[in-house]
């Protein structure tokens, strides 16, 4: 069996209101093109379909048009889950037309117990109705949800391996008795973060980026953070995860992936590329994977340095055919307005390029609060993130007599994880309009 992973595509994202729209439309009309291409029997969302709980018109119209598409491939099945940023009850509002063509959805686990989790196993079958394989079509799951599958005795700091072990090993329980017997390979979903990512932050957890390119993970809120990989039965022959936005395996285990998002959501993250995954699994040989770069589609890039270190890269640009947009991330220097320096520089740039964001480089200081000394454009481009950071800072006394630099920004470092979260929960939720849809 051969299918398609792939996660992360925040339809409806206008990443500093770009209009996104006919990056989108490419994206999903080259992924059609490259499942008729792999031959796949099967593609598999893992989650964040949509940037929004309440994405724009334009794209759920992406969405439908381009499931649509697929009823004329020899793609026969189609597996999506929800994701954080998705409405579990918008996916799950065409869950009964869409189940009718071999579309399965799953928004949410709301309604699925432990006495039912054989309603998210689906079985994925050739052109004949031959079934090739069974899907465990987890979503990501709130605490709420969750605390369904605890273990009894559970310490507080193992909530999240001890429920998704229980609800994986009960979705792989559910796979093998639907298998009636037959030795298919069994696949999961998975719409979360797991630990021991390989890569770029292999050494450097703390800084690793997922959601919109701006939270990190130490913006988990409560004790339901990170999963270890030993939640995930080891009979799956693959679990396709969502939730990271660069491609990745987890704990050197080849069969635990998460495939990226096709798009640059966050400048941080613009020089990454972007992959879907190509994955054959067959019981009793080894799953094999391939990366299948996404081209791009439009280019995005974040120019660092001084002001005169950035219109010196500025005057180096050329004439593209590819719409690009740049983020300028600059040193600010007492005396001199960036606006000011740059005008002109920015508008001799070719007509295809386009400066979307001035962001300063800020350096938190105990006590300080930034705004003070920022223009308004230079507030306004802050992510919330170093709004909070600044503002927790400025707000908590740190004694820092005789203490030396490294245990003064231990001191800060742990300020900001006990409290950052909070605050990153709150800008989530308005982000997103999910506290509109909960109430």
């Amino acid at each position: 069996m051969r299918f398609i992973h792939t996660a992360d595509w925040h339809l409806g994202n206008s990443l500093f209101n770009i209009d996104r729209t006919k990056e989108f439309d490419a994206f999903l009309i080259w992924l059609k093109a490259t499942i008729v291409e792999t031959n796949a029997d099967a593609l598999i969302v893992a989650g964040d379909i949509f940037d929004v709980a309440n994405p724009p018109v334009s794209a759920r119209k992406q969405y439908n048009r381009f499931l649509a598409s697929l009823l004329g491939t020899g793609c026969r099945n189609v597996i999506i889950v929800g994701g954080n940023h998705d409405s579990g009850a918008l996916l799950d509002s065409e869950k009964d037309i869409l189940d009718a063509l071999d579309i399965h959805v799953v928004g949410s686990l709301n309604g699925i117990s432990k006495d039912n989790v054989d309603d998210i196993v689906f079985e994925i079958k050739d052109k004949d109705g031959n079934a090739l394989g069974l899907c465990c079509a987890v979503p990501y799951a709130r605490e709420i949800e969750l605390r369904n599958y605890y273990k009894e005795k559970t310490e507080q700091g193992e909530l999240s391996d001890s429920a998704y072990s229980v609800l994986y090993g009960l979705a792989m329980d559910a796979a093998q008795k639907k298998s009636e017997g037959k030795n298919l390979p069994v696949i999961a979903t998975g719409h979360l973060y797991a630990s021991g990512l390989e890569g770029r932050f292999e050494n450097a957890e703390k800084e690793i980026r997922c959601d919109d390119g701006r939270r990190t993970i130490d913006d988990v809120i409560g004790n339901l953070g990170s999963v270890h990989v030993d939640v995930f039965p080891k009979d799956f022959s693959y679990v396709a995860l969502g939730h990271i936005h660069y491609t990745t395996m987890v704990a050197k285990n080849p069969k635990v992936r998460y495939s990226g998002s096709p798009f640059v959501l966050g400048f941080d993250e613009a020089n990454l590329p972007r992959h879907v995954l190509a994955v054959d699994v067959e019981c009793g040989k080894e799953t094999r994977v391939e990366k299948i770069e996404v081209p791009r589609f439009f280019e995005y890039r974040r120019i660092s340095g001084t002001i005169g270190e950035i219109k010196t890269e500025l005057k180096k640009i050329r004439e593209t055919e590819i719409p690009t947009f740049l983020e300028l991330y600059y040193k600010r220097e007492e005396g001199t307005n960036i606006h000011d320096a740059l005008s002109e520089t920015i508008r001799n740039l070719p007509e295809c390029v386009a400066v979307v964001n001035k962001k300063p480089q800020i350096e938190s200081r105990a006590g300080d609060f930034f705004y003070s000394d920022m223009d308004s454009d230079e507030v306004k481009n802050l992510s919330p993130e170093d709004i909070f950071k600044s503002l927790i800072l400025s707000k908590s006394s740190i004694d820092t007599d005789g203490l030396s630099e490294d245990e003064i920004e231990k001191k800060k470092d742990a300020l900001i994880k006990k409290y950052l979260p909070l605050f990153m929960e709150v800008a989530r939720e308005v982000e997103s309009g999910e506290s509109d849809e909960n109430n």
